[in-house]
Formats: C-alpha cells, sequence, structure tokens
C-alpha cells in the first residue's frame, strides 16, 4: 500500500507516525517537468491506532493538461455541473484547484456523507477546469467541460469509494474521483434513512475523513477509524481506493475483515475470521503470536527470494488485520465483537491456542521471466498461511482443535558467488547463475478434550516438508543441479489420569505439566 501511489518501500510496524511531508510542486520553464520537494518532521507517537504504513518514494502529483506549445494554460474559470451555492460545492471548487492529492481530498470524505444527510437523497456534483482557450467555435466552453467530467468519472487518476450495508437491508454509495481536470462527487441510496441511520452516518463520516487523510496525507491507512462503526445500524462496509494501478479494497462486517492490496509488486489478500472470539487471547498472548508470524514471513521470504517491499507491506497488513477492534489493556474481547468461549471451556488451556482470531493470509509476487535464454525458467513466489479453529460437544464436555497450515511455492535467479540478482542477456558471459526452486509444506494440529468444565488431554500433530533445488550455471552451461529434502513429523499425546484413586490435586498438577509443556508449541517451526 505505498500511498499505494508509487512504489513501496518498507514499512514498520511500529504504531508511530511520521507526520506528513509537505510536498512543493515546481515547472520548469517549458512547462516540461515537474519537480518534488519533500520537507520530512520528526516522528509523531499516536496512540491506540493501529495504521498501516503507506510510505513512498516519491509524492504524488496532479498531472497538468499542456497546450499545444507546451505551457499550462490558465483556467479562466470553474464549470460547476450543479449551480449551487452550498458550502459542500465552494469546498470542491477550492480543492479542485489544489495540486497535490492530499489537498484535493482533504475534508471531501466526511463533506460528501453530511452533504448526502442534508439531502436526504441522491446527488452529483463535480467541478472542471475550463480552458477558453482550448475551445472553438464549434464546441463551447460547456461542452468541453462536459466531456472533461465524462473522462474525470469513467478514467480517474484518484478514486475513493465507500459502499454500506445498513442493517435493515437498505444500502448508500458515495464515490470520490479526481483527476488532472477537475473533481468529482456522488451519493445514492436505495432508501430515506431512519433517525438512528443517520446518527450512525454522522459517525461513519468522522471515521472515514479520519481513513482518507491518513492514506493520502499522512502516506498510510488507519483501518480502526473506519472499522469503528455502529453496528446496531450497520452491518457492513466496502472501502475502494484506487491512485494509478495502485487498489486497496477493505470489507468489514461482524464476522469477517477482509483486505486486498494490488501493487506493482504482486498482491496480499488477508481474510480474518471472528467466529470464535470467545477463544481469543489477551493483548500480549496476540502481541506474541504476531510476532511469531512475522518471523515466519521473514523465513519464508528469504528462502523463496521474495521481494522485500511486498514482504514488508504484507507484514504490516497481517498486524493490523488481528488488530482492529481488540483491546490493548488486556481484556480479552472488544466490544465490537462480543462473544464468549464454549461452556465446556478451561481458562487454564488458553495459553495452548495461539490467541489470534482464525485467518487466511496470502502474499502473491509477480511472475517474470529475467532470463532471455532460458525463459522457461520463472521467477515467482507464493506464500499462504492460516489458522482454523473448530469446536464439538456441549453442557460440561467437549473438545476444541486448531489448525495452522503454511505453504510455499518459490523460484528465483541469483548471481552464482552472492545472493544478488543477476543481469541476464542473450550473451553467453551473463549466463553464470543459480536458479533456485523451493516448494515447503507445514503443518500443525492441536485437540483439547475438556471434561466436567477442565481440561483433560491434549494432542499435537506436527509436519513439515521442505524441498529446495538449485541448479547452477556457468557461461550457459549446467554444471550441477542438488536437491535438499527436508521432512519432519511429530506427535504428542498427553492425559489427565482422572481414575478413582487420582486426586484433584494430582489432577491439577498433571493439568499444569500438560500447558508447560504444550505452551507455544503449536506454532509451525
Amino acid at each position: 500500500m505505498a500511498t499505494i501511489l508509487s512504489s513501496l518501500s518498507t514499512p514498520a510496524t511500529q504504531v508511530n507516525v511520521r507526520a506528513g511531508a509537505s510536498q512543493s510542486v515546481a515547472l520548469d520553464k517549458q512547462g516540461a517537468g515537474i519537480s518534488v520537494a519533500l520537507d520530512n518532521a520528526s516522528p509523531v507517537a499516536v496512540s491506540s491506532s493501529y495504521q498501516l504504513n503507506l510510505r513512498t518514494a516519491r509524492a504524488v502529483l496532479m498531472p497538468q493538461t499542456y497546450d499545444q506549445a507546451g505551457f499550462v494554460p490558465d483556467p479562466v474559470s470553474q464549470w460547476l455541473e450543479n449551480k449551487s451555492d452550498d458550502t459542500f460545492s465552494y469546498m470542491l471548487e477550492q480543492n479542485a484547484r489544489l495540486t497535490t492529492v492530499s489537498g484535493r481530498f482533504n475534508g471531501v470524505a466526511s463533506g460528501v456523507i453530511e452533504r448526502f444527510q442534508t439531502t436526504q437523497g441522491d446527488f452529483k456534483q463535480a467541478v472542471v477546469a475550463t480552458y477558453p482557450a482550448q475551445s472553438n467555435a464549434n464546441q463551447n466552453v460547456a461542452e468541453l467541460s462536459q466531456a472533461r467530467l465524462n473522462n474525470l468519472r469513467e478514467n480517474a487518476d484518484q478514486s475513493m469509494g465507500l459502499s454500506v450495508t445498513l442493517a435493515s437491508g437498505r444500502s448508500i454509495e458515495f464515490s470520490i474521483k479526481s483527476n488532472a481536470d477537475g473533481l468529482s462527487v456522488e451519493a445514492s441510496s436505495s432508501a430515506q434513512l431512519t433517525e438512528s441511520e443517520s446518527r450512525a452516518l454522522e459517525k461513519l463520516a468522522a471515521g472515514l475523513e479520519k481513513t482518507a487523510n491518513s492514506y493520502f496525507a499522512d502516506q498510510r491507512i488507519n483501518l480502526d477509524a473506519l472499522a469503528n462503526f455502529d453496528t446496531f445500524a450497520i452491518s457492513s462496509l466496502k472501502l475502494e481506493i484506487k491512485v494509478g494501478e495502485q487498489e486497496l479494497n477493505f470489507n468489514i462486517n461482524q464476522s469477517h475483515h477482509q483486505l486486498n492490496i494490488k501493487s506493482a509488486s504482486g498482491q496480499i489478500d488477508i481474510d480474518v475470521s471472528h467466529d470464535n472470539p470467545g477463544l481469543r487471547g489477551n493483548a500480549a498472548q496476540r502481541n506474541k503470536a504476531i510476532q511469531l508470524f512475522l518471523g515466519q514471513i521473514d523465513t519464508a521470504g528469504n528462502r523463496g527470494g521474495a521481494d522485500k517491499e511486498l514482504v514488508s507491506l504484507y507484514k504490516d497488513a497481517f498486524s493490523i488485520m488481528q488488530k482492529i477492534n481488540t483491546e490493548e489493556d488486556g481484556s480479552d474481547l472488544s466490544t465490537q465483537l462480543p462473544g464468549r468461549a464454549p461452556s465446556f471451556w478451561d481458562d487454564a488451556a488458553q495459553p495452548l491456542l495461539t490467541g489470534l482470531a482464525d485467518f487466511n493470509a496470502k502474499i502473491t509476487g509477480v511472475v517474470s521471466t529475467p532470463n532471455p535464454a532460458h525463459l522457461q525458467e520463472s521467477d515467482y513466489f507464493n506464500y499462504q498461511v492460516s489458522q482454523k479453529t473448530t469446536q464439538q460437544g456441549h453442557a460440561a464436555n467437549g473438545s476444541i482443535s486448531q489448525i495452522l497450515d503454511s505453504r510455499l511455492s518459490a523460484a528465483f535467479h541469483q548471481e552464482l558467488k552472492s545472493n544478488e540478482k543477476p543481469v541476464l542477456s542473450s550473451d553467453r558471459n551473463s549466463q553464470s547463475y543459480r536458479y533456485s526452486k523451493v516448494e515447503d509444506h507445514a503443518s500443525s494440529k492441536l485437540i483439547l478434550g475438556f471434561d466436567k468444565n477442565q481440561l483433560n488431554s491434549a494432542s499435537l500433530e506436527k509436519s513439515s516438508d521442505r524441498l529446495l533445488s538449485v541448479s547452477s550455471y556457468e557461461l550457459g552451461k549446467l554444471v550441477s543441479t542438488q536437491t535438499h529434502p527436508d521432512k519432519q513429523d511429530s506427535r504428542i499425546n498427553l492425559h489427565v489420569n482422572t481414575g478413582p484413586h487420582a486426586s484433584a490435586s494430582a489432577q491439577a498438577q498433571q493439568r499444569l505439566r500438560m500447558v508447560d509443556s504444550l505452551r507455544n508449541q503449536i506454532f509451525l517451526d
């Protein structure tokens, strides 16, 4: 998500954010180039908010329209789609004059929702710059402006859309689009809002504005701000942001959070399920589990030659998706995701689970063929990790199983004497390199049994099957192929002695030993 505007650079997983960089734009004398100055401020601490870092190597500027002589024509005026003197239309006119994306979108996200509540009906508004010098006798300014508006709505350079599904089943759509020609907003609803729905939308306006500011101004995505909506009036949200070729999609309802990010480096898909909120751990357990999963993606990235920026983005996204709507004060559950553990649950068993909500997370790098002499040698990186928790039984007896699974499939080129990417061409002298392929699979399954509301048994099965194949070439000639298989399996079964001669204190000691021996063992190796 690098302001998902240009390129992705190494995001950090801290809750510290840097202040938004100020941006200045300068056109050269011929109007043929744009220079950018960034003035970075020192980091500012932000508490109780989980934001995804979208740092980018360059500022995002509004493209300019040039005349045939290569100069930017000065707009004599602005063309308003629907004549109006309301404050929101005035704000659009002012924002449309700005050259940065952050300036263009500032205040528009909350403004479009507030404007919708005022009209209580569908509306459109747009501001388009007019260039009379470019018109002719057969095509007036209004016609040119309408043509530019049509192009803006069909081919926006930057856009933000929000779909809201109300608990009543009604839906609302909001859209903001921007490009060099102007700024456009739209709002539509399937029915008029009730008073409670209107209040919920008011709260949502503030969250959407924070999300927009974080994304376009601070180069971060603040999912927490948007996710904290009134679940009694709103059942689900869908946010879509597009900036150039970069895309972000975030869907949230009471049972699932889904995040999809597309960039030049690849794609990330994360689905977090809240079917078992009563089994989530406290903040300390969740944070420890997150760090373990982040270590695993680092290992997979190094082993599979992954793009480091994409891996870094995945790590931030994974952390944030597990922390949305969770309390950091040590309590077990958020107020937004009410739930309780099964009736047979024994709190003593909590350290045996990961403490995280169930999830399915995938990272898919772009496929390339960097060697023109061997086009069959593709570079790719695919990694997927998941957790699934199920429960059986009722009353005082039952069982809980938790399964972790990871798969890595990758291939990449390296120089013979380093880990750097080689520069390959049809020239035979460039054809000295290593080509590696990786196929890994690991799984872990924990089953906990409960009898009379107490932990009674535990079994853990773990397996890993890893294969690395490396082919080495010198001056285009294959000189060696080596394979490195590694397969491991393990199983642990533990039971509490519940026979007639087993005392309560002895059983308690057995449960303690069971927990101590299996604590944190469910995580993949």
